[in-house]
């Protein structure tokens, strides 16, 4: 089987030979080597036999000597690199806030609701539980603040701009789809491109949020559920499907993907993961699925 193992770093940190032959010695195979960006980003591409591919123990360590090269990378098999479906999680990987804390220290009640969000990105709290007694605490607060915080506080995540143009070049679909809320996914499909978006939606009544959600409620299972959804309309397979996320709502999705990619995340996600970024941007992701440099859309 054909694999590449996709290795990024950045011009602070080149990739050098001698690194790349610690590689070779830990899954003990010779590699070929293809620069997407000369010393910053490479494909190796190398061939393992029936019975002997790479075992979770060889990826683990592999994952850990990567990351201290801090080397983000991607593994993947050849013949599935070709992808034709995007899907992002919102909050903290295409922007880099959590929507839901921004209101909450818009409404001074951060301290209750962040630690909420942090045990159940985590793993501690199931979702849908989290997501509740949050929103609960938003009770009373108008509609026009989401608006405000929409503007002044939400920041785009470095590199998405760009990847989700060259994306739109490639005819990949893009998706959106988060544990968040419509009102931010919404505006932010519009800004930057996305084909389609799904998250959860704030009840309001007369211009002010009643603490409910409508149904249906999107979380973990929602996610992988938009992903095969996805697949069967449009008569592809789900190693198609290109998805990143940080934490643990995003699992479910990341495991139904054919290249599933943590962005900063939690180590619970990271488990799951063929892909990772930690030390570069979302534009890591085209050199993942073998996009070189000079045909970055800006």
């Amino acid at each position: 089987m054909e694999k590449i193992l996709t290795l990024v770093s950045n011009n602070n940190n080149i990739i050098t030979p001698l690194r790349i032959e610690a590689i070779e010695y830990l899954i003990k195979v010779k590699t070929a080597k293809i620069w997407l960006n000369e010393n910053i980003a490479c494909d190796i591409s190398f061939s393992t036999k029936a019975g002997h591919e790479i075992s979770s123990d060889t990826m683990v360590r592999l994952s850990k000597l990567l990351n201290s090269f801090e080397y983000d990378w991607s593994i993947q098999n050849k013949k599935d690199r070709k992808k034709k479906i995007f899907m992002s999680d919102m909050d903290s990987t295409i922007i880099k806030q959590e929507c839901i804390d921004e209101i909450a220290y818009y409404a001074d009640i951060q301290e209750e609701v962040i630690g909420i969000t942090k045990m159940s990105m985590e793993g501690h709290i199931p979702f849908e539980e989290a997501l509740k007694r949050r929103v609960s605490l938003l009770k009373g607060i108008k509609l026009e603040a989401l608006n405000e915080i929409y503007n002044n506080k939400i920041q785009i995540t470095d590199g998405a701009d760009t990847l989700l143009k060259t994306l739109k070049k490639m005819n990949i679909r893009t998706i959106l789809v988060s544990g968040g809320f419509t009102f931010f996914t919404d505006k932010l499909s519009k800004k930057l491109g996305f084909d389609e978006n799904y998250a959860n939606t704030l009840e309001v009544n007369d211009k002010y949020l009643t603490g409910k959600l409508l149904s249906p409620i999107i979380d973990g299972s929602s996610k992988k559920k938009v992903l095969n959804d996805t697949v069967r309309r449009l008569k592809v397979d789900r190693n198609d499907v290109i998805a990143v996320g940080d934490g643990a709502n995003d699992i479910e999705m990341i495991n139904a993907a054919g290249l599933g990619i943590s962005y900063k995340a939690k180590e619970i996600l990271k488990q799951h993961s063929n892909g990772q970024i930690n030390y570069t941007n979302l534009e890591s992701i085209l050199y993942f699925i073998g996009v070189p440099k000079i045909d970055f859309y800006n």
